[in-house]
């Protein structure tokens, strides 16, 4: 690392999780996370830094342990069900959060709202969202679950491996869809904000793993958004494996080789190791 940007006095700990991470999997995650600040990456992967926490984390896991629970019922269960469900995680996720983080000045607010407020509040969104998403399937049954031909399952949480020039690349997919226009499609469910247009990373990846996989023409993906209630506007994915490849290739290398420059800007705001960065704008 570059001198104005070193930490000093690294504990073997740490090397260790960074020797670690240079031959783990590499994820769609990652490797924005590590695009967005790199130097972020290294506070919270491998330093482990304390991070704020913030109610809008477990609210986007209960909602997707919600969903997987309907969909998986060949959407028949009843709306208390996935309610219910979502409760729990959500329920479990926020008191395991307040155990580590106790105070309200580690938790990050969201807009108005402070942590404390913000778990409340979030608790009663996402009920709201989890009424949304069984609503919209229900006025929308033509757009099914695809059935994985491998085992005849439907195509939720559909796990993918990828490997480009030895790095491999691990993920899952929230929901593969037989779409009535577009045919086999991806979609993300998104509890909090949509990516723009022109950002189709994690929908290029994920269908050029149903592709390679399963022999497919995917090329049309989607986020089903919770404040809307709807999908959003498809995209229409490039699914370049070389460009794809590139991505995840550039950002292993530079893991490697513990590049892990910051980059202050815009996303400081959220980044939850932000306390311990020297460079947070």
């Amino acid at each position: 690392m570059e001198k104005e940007w070193e930490c000093e006095g690294v504990s073997a700990t740490i090397e260790e999780r960074a020797e670690a991470y240079k031959t783990k999997p590499r994820s769609v995650s990652q490797v924005k996370q590590y695009n967005q600040c790199a130097y972020g990456f290294y506070l919270a992967r491998i330093a482990r830094e304390p991070e704020l926490q913030a109610a809008w984390l477990p609210m986007g896991v209960a909602v997707h342990s919600a969903a997987e629970l309907w969909e998986k019922s060949n959407r028949t269960a009843p709306l208390a069900d996935a309610e219910a469900e979502f409760a729990k995680v959500y329920t479990r996720m926020a008191n395991e959060s307040l155990e580590r983080e106790p105070d309200e000045a580690g938790w990050q607010a969201s807009g108005p709202y402070k942590g404390f407020e913000d778990l409340d509040r979030r608790y009663l969104v996402g009920l709201d969202q989890v009424g949304k998403y069984v609503q919209w399937y229900k006025d929308n049954p033509d757009e099914r679950i695809w059935i994985d031909p491998a085992d005849s399952a439907p195509a939720i949480e559909q796990r993918f491996d990828l490997n480009f020039d030895g790095v491999k690349v691990i993920g899952f997919i929230d929901q593969v869809l037989e779409h009535p226009k577009h045919g086999v499609h991806v979609r993300d469910i998104k509890t909090g904000v949509i990516p723009t247009m022109d950002d189709t990373f994690q929908l290029d990846t994920y269908a050029l793993a149903v592709n390679r996989t399963y022999g497919t023409e995917c090329a049309s993906g989607d986020f089903w958004a919770g404040k809307t209630g709807r999908p959003s506007r498809v995209r229409k994915l490039d699914v370049d494996a070389d460009r794809i490849a590139e991505t995840f290739v550039t950002a292993d290398q530079r893991i490697k080789a513990g590049d892990y420059r910051p980059n202050p800007g815009e996303a400081c705001g959220r980044c939850p190791v932000q306390r311990s960065c020297q460079y947070s704008v």
